[in-house]
Order: structure tokens, then C-alpha cells, then sequence
């Protein structure tokens, strides 16, 4: 893991909410490229934004940081974006639940709230495979050291002889046991869609009410993929390029559209982000969203080109 720390170069201050995330654009190997990252830290020190990026294996742009991006450089960076946050999301008695790199845009948020004293009562759940892979964990024992109000529980899903903490994966006892109060809180989730998926059938089961939980998924789904290779011969006009492409199997608009030379601008290509969305005018397509649209967004015809897939022809306003 390696944070970045961005200031302006016109020493202005930076205006977003806690959860958040921006979109970094770069030129790697001479081709634009851009990706979408949580903002770690919090709008209270508006001086200065950062991300804390995870190296991935095969991750082109997280490589590229890791290994090329150093002080004094400048990128351009776009945002902020995102409605999963503080000053949108109504709340009370914050449960942060967050899993690996998930961590970023929940750390944001109890952040900012330590920063302020807020005398909320905040519990935070960390998830991760072992202790050497806590992010932020000396933060955390600071912060909960610090504020009496503030309960940070960190769970590692393999045994550790030198782990004292809970061991296992998130389940509803596990949740209940940590947080009794559970039922009463407003739940910020963020991880990989494994990990949310946990955690939502953990709340499912217990009752737990779905208008006090908001999420924010790191990582996509590809499960429908190989259902959508076997669909009907499908293809896509592009209503203002003038021009048809016949897909492949399982093909997404995204690949379509760069396939023949169309851009559409586009960021996290999970279906998370939103920023891919495209009015489509007519046609039916399989659409993987995992909360890039919102209902205005979905009734008014808008897709995500990232996570959706033609069936049969479909008509675009590009």
C-alpha cells in the first residue's frame, strides 16, 4: 500500500465529503487511461487530498503509481464524485464495516468525524486476511485510544498464533456480539463484492433495516458472464457515430465502442463509478450494476457501458 498526497498548484483548498472518491487520469505507455480512487483522507484538511492505493498483480494503473509516480509530479485528477457519504446519507450511530482496500472512503469518514469530536457513538469493523495486512492499523489504535466514543474491531480471516483479536470471516453472531446495539446504527459498508456480499446476507439474516445500509463495492462480478456468452447474436448502433458493430459473445457496450473506435469515458469499468453511464435508446441489454446508477438514472434510459451487455440490437446516443 502507498498513499499519495496531492496539493494544488495554486495552493487551493480541496471541497469534498467524506466517501468520496476522485478519478485519476494518465498516460501510460502513450495510452489515456483512467481509474477511480476513495479519498482517504478527510475534508476536514482541505490542504491536501490523498489515495491510498493498493498494488494489485497485472494492476496496470496501480503499478504504474507504485513504481513510477514520486514528489513533484502532476497528474490530473477529476472530482469529487460519488454519493456515498457523510453529508448525503442521512445517519446517526455510524456502524463502518469495510473490508481490505475497502478501507479508504469509511477511513475518510472516521477521519472526519475524530477530527470534528463528534461525541457519536462509532463502531468500526475491519476485515483482512491477516495482521500484516491491516490498513491503517496504527491509526486505528491511536484513534481508539484517543476517543472514548470510538470502538475499532479488526478481524483477520486467517489463524494468527501472534492475532489476539476475533479470527474468522464476518457473520451475524460475530456482528451482534461486537455491536449490540446494532439494530439502532446506520451501516457504511465498503469492499470486495465477496466481502459485501457477507456482509449484507449477515445483516438479511438478522433483520436488519435495508434504509440504514449504504455501501460503496471495490472489485466486480463477471458471474453472469459466462451465461451471457451462449445469448442471441447481438450488436450495437452508435446513434450519432453513424456506426453498427456486431458483438462477440458476452461483448460489453464499453468493448464495443472501443472496438470501433468510439470513446466513452470511463473509470473504475465495474459498474460502480457511474462514470460510463450512457442513454440508451432503444433495445434491451444484461446490466451488472453494482450502484453506478441511481433510480432517475435507470428510468430515464441510462446504462452503464462498462457492465452491459447487448441482447440483440441496441441503440446508442453516442
Amino acid at each position: 500500500m502507498k498513499t499519495f498526497v496531492f496539493t494544488s498548484p495554486t495552493d487551493r483548498m480541496f471541497c469534498f465529503s467524506a466517501g468520496q472518491y476522485v478519478l485519476v487520469h494518465l498516460k501510460i505507455e502513450g495510452a489515456a487511461v483512467t481509474r477511480s480512487y476513495s479519498v482517504s483522507s478527510p475534508p476536514t484538511r482541505p490542504l491536501d487530498l490523498q489515495i491510498t492505493v493498493k498494488r494489485t498483480p497485472g494492476g496496470m494503473v496501480s503499478n504504474w503509481l507504485h513504481d513510477n509516480l514520486g514528489a513533484g509530479d502532476e497528474i490530473e485528477i477529476e472530482g469529487p464524485l460519488g454519493s456515498f457519504n457523510l453529508d448525503d446519507l442521512p445517519y446517526e450511530t455510524p456502524l463502518f464495516l469495510s473490508g481490505g482496500s475497502g478501507i479508504t472512503p469509511v477511513m475518510s469518514m472516521l477521519r472526519a468525524l475524530t477530527d470534528r469530536a463528534t461525541d457519536q457513538d462509532i463502531s468500526f469493523i475491519h476485515s483482512a486476511r491477516t495482521p500484516g495486512d491491516i490498513i491503517f492499523r496504527r491509526e486505528l489504535d491511536a484513534l481508539a485510544s484517543r476517543f472514548p466514543n470510538v470502538r475499532v474491531t479488526c478481524v483477520c480471516s486467517q489463524e494468527d498464533r501472534t492475532w489476539r483479536g476475533p479470527t474468522g470471516r464476518i457473520d451475524s453472531q460475530m456482528l451482534l456480539t461486537l455491536v449490540p446495539n446494532l439494530h439502532r446504527r446506520t451501516v457504511f459498508a465498503c469492499g470486495p463484492e465477496g466481502y459485501m456480499k457477507t456482509a449484507r446476507a449477515c445483516l438479511h439474516a438478522i433483520g436488519f433495516p435495508p434504509t440504514q445500509y449504504h455501501e460503496e463495492s471495490f472489485g466486480g462480478s463477471n458471474g453472469s458472464r459466462s451465461e451471457l456468452a451462449s445469448a442471441i447474436s447481438s450488436s450495437v448502433r452508435f446513434a450519432r457515430s453513424g456506426v453498427e458493430h456486431h458483438c462477440a459473445p458476452g461483448e460489453t457496450l464499453l468493448e464495443a465502442a472501443r472496438n470501433c473506435g468510439i470513446y466513452i469515458p470511463t473509470a473504475c469499468q465495474q459498474g460502480v463509478c457511474g462514470t460510463c453511464r450512457i442513454a440508451k435508446l432503444s433495445g434491451e441489454v444484461a446490466m451488472d450494476d453494482l450502484g453506478g446508477l441511481n433510480a432517475e438514472d435507470k428510468s430515464a434510459g441510462y446504462v452503464l457501458a462498462c457492465c452491459s451487455r447487448p441482447q440483440g440490437t441496441v441503440l446508442l446516443d453516442v
